[in-house]
């Protein structure tokens, strides 16, 4: 078994609002182990990015509020750190991509520059040429050609591919012990996303590094992901390793997710075939539903479903298999 690093136990978020407060994320549990990728899939407002900022400790407040929980790392929780100690741990031993990198770049500052500010936070030691070399010497490491010019260059002058592959640069200038993806492929083309997915993949054989990857895209998952943990309506409804997940998914709603995707099977009538869709919409977290969040879309719902025995658990199915379902597949 593989270094467990992070470790995050009935996380609860809650969010202050006009109408009220809501709870985006619920009880979550995850595990992060060295050198393994863990996928986070759900749809949109699941809570996947939310539990991911939480992690990074970037829940603003008042607005906002971890209000339950711990998140361990390597046995601390980061919940009891002070601003200053995150501030160390953010960027230097936990780090972020995010989904867009057009907005989270600096567009006044050149890409060599930005690489050097998280030098100069977390690696003050060292002089501003073996900064400048480093900086250099990242965007190297992540596959980007002429990196000495690039170093230069200001982000409207990179392709989407090459300021994703800047944001990579700079949330590994440090070695992070722990990397989270959120949805870092999304804006890209095909060609370029296999090219990101490929580079992370080598990286972390490479740097050894645990990876937390959010996606809505099951087939990245697939790819990429060791293990997955599914949420919906801010709650993990099925968690399994990778293999075990596509092959005999038990949730609905995973089965659902699952029969979205797009089929190539060339025995089929491809005027005919119509995609499956997951019938209805995702719940308001101001009007959940007694019981299990999902029971509205469910093929399988039955009365248990309807709060008679309150939010189903996640509990095992199997070893190593968990799902939080009152009538799951069999």
């Amino acid at each position: 078994m593989s270094e467990l690093i992070l470790e995050v136990k009935d996380l609860v978020v809650d969010f202050r609002t006009d109408r009220g407060k809501i709870t985006a994320v619920n009880g979550v549990n995850l595990e992060v182990y060295k050198g393994k990728t863990l996928g986070i899939v759900g749809e949109s407002g699941s809570g996947k990015s939310v539990t991911a900022l939480s992690v990074m400790g970037l829940i603003q407040k008042p607005t906002g509020n971890v209000s339950g929980g711990e998140i361990l790392y390597r046995g601390e929780n980061l919940l009891d750190k002070s601003v200053d100690d995150m501030r160390h741990i953010r960027g230097n031993k936990i780090a972020m991509i995010f989904q867009e990198p057009m907005t989270s770049l600096n567009p006044v500052f050149t890409v060599g520059n930005q690489i050097i500010e998280v030098l100069e936070l977390h690696q003050s030691h060292l002089s501003k040429a073996e900064m400048a070399d480093k900086a250099v010497d990242m965007l190297r490491l992540v596959g980007i050609p002429s990196p000495e010019q690039r170093f230069q260059e200001y982000p409207h002058q990179l392709s989407g591919g090459m300021r994703q592959r800047v944001m990579i640069a700079i949330a590994l200038a440090c070695e992070p012990d722990i990397l989270i993806a959120d949805e870092p492929t999304t804006a890209l083309d095909v060609t370029i996303q296999a090219q990101i997915l490929d580079l992370m993949n080598k990286l972390q054989k490479e740097l050894g590094m645990g990876i937390i990857f959010i996606t809505h895209d099951l087939g990245v998952v697939a790819e990429t992901c060791d293990d997955v943990a599914v949420m919906y309506c801010g709650r993990i409804v099925e968690r399994a390793d990778v293999q075990t997940l596509f092959k005999d998914p038990k949730h609905p709603y995973t089965i659902g997710l699952m029969d979205s995707i797009p089929s190539f099977d060339s025995t089929q009538d491809e005027h005919k075939a119509r995609l499956r869709t997951i019938e209805g919409m995702v719940p308001s977290l101001f009007e959940l539903p007694s019981g299990c969040s999902f029971q509205d879309r469910c093929p399988r719902v039955i009365d248990e479903c309807r709060g008679a025995k309150g939010v189903p658990v996640l509990s095992n199915y199997k070893a190593d298999h968990k799902v939080s379902c009152f009538n799951p597949s069999h």
